[in-house]
């Protein structure tokens, strides 16, 4: 039997970043403790419960200032919470936009 990462097409690296959520809908902006990241989407924690469906973009700035960060949009597949002995806030994944 597969497991979940066997079925997917992109591997998720997992990391431990700073990263930036915005709504697009409102342009309000957040910090987020970015978890893991792949070519088609993203999970962080975010202190701020958000509804799946919502349209958002994620900035991750470079870690080498000769390099360009990444911005992508997406939308929200799921929010949960994070047990209080995590830390707390909720866990988001994102499913990003496909280009073209």
């Amino acid at each position: 039997m597969f497991g979940e990462e066997d079925r997917r097409d992109h591997r998720r690296m997992q990391v431990n970043a700073r990263a930036r959520m915005t709504w697009r809908s409102s342009g309000e902006s957040v910090s987020v403790q970015l978890e893991d990241l792949s070519a088609t989407g993203c999970a962080f924690v975010v202190q701020r419960e958000t509804d799946p469906g919502v349209n958002v973009s994620v900035a991750v700035p470079s870690p080498d200032g000769r390099l360009a960060g990444l911005e992508r949009q997406g939308r929200v597949v799921r929010c949960d919470a994070v047990d209080a002995a995590e830390g707390g806030g909720w866990r988001v994944a994102v499913a990003f936009d496909t280009e073209g």
